[in-house]
């Protein structure tokens, strides 16, 4: 059910941002951007150590100023995290949590490379959680919980790196980004057990995490 409710919504941001690229050439302008998370934990003291999960993101962009090659460009996202925690026993847990999430990016382009122009970005982050979901490895059951029952903290903040590079199209922009995440706030829930006998046999939710995220984005508009 979470999923096809944070599909719609990033649906509706995209939409947004589409329709804006389309408007007037002014400043500030606009563009759209979809891609998939990489995500996991940091977590020294995890049981089991955490692997990645694959998600999806996706958002609107902005231009608010440019001067010469730098941009500042902030972004409104809805960005799924979280991690796998698995045995060997097949006893792993899925665990995964979207944030809306406001990363501010100072963006700088290099020369072109022929039809291609570099650029790499930089910047931070912060993001409110607004859902969170459970799904046992190999299994089709998704567990669900409230904030009284959550793994995962309200709020993640972190620092952003990344590079691309765009195509001109026209007046449209074809970007493809890579950037890499790092969470600086402790984003683990505690005490992180639930009564329930799906989990009762899984690895324990480390005590303590920061978030670490691989994104690859597709961004059309600027």
């Amino acid at each position: 059910m979470l999923r096809p409710i944070g599909l719609a919504l990033c649906c509706l941001l995209l939409a947004g941002g589409l329709q804006a690229t389309q408007g007037q050439d002014d400043t500030p302008r606009f563009g759209f951007t979809l891609g998939l998370n990489r995500a996991t934990l940091s977590a020294s003291d995890a049981a089991v150590a955490p692997s990645a999960r694959n998600a999806f993101t996706g958002g609107i962009v902005a231009r608010v100023w440019e001067h010469g090659p730098v941009s500042l460009r902030p972004e409104l996202l809805l960005s799924q995290k979280g991690t796998v925690l698995d045995t060997d026993q097949s006893t792993g847990i899925q665990y995964g949590a979207g944030y809306i999430e406001l990363p501010v990016l100072l963006n700088a382009e290099a020369p072109s490379l022929g039809p291609v122009t570099p650029y790499g970005l930089a910047g931070g982050f912060g993001g409110l959680k607004v859902f969170e979901r459970q799904q046992p490895s190999e299994s089709e059951i998704n567990v669900s919980f409230d904030t009284d029952a959550s793994f995962f903290r309200r709020f993640d903040a972190g620092v952003v790196a990344g590079v691309g590079g765009h195509v001109q199209f026209g007046e449209q922009r074809l970007n493809l980004v890579v950037r890499r995440s790092w969470g600086l706030v402790d984003v683990a829930d505690p005490p992180n057990t639930i009564e329930d006998p799906i989990f009762s046999e899984s690895p324990p939710f480390p005590s303590s995490a920061t978030t670490r995220t691989w994104t690859f984005l597709l961004r059309l508009g600027i």
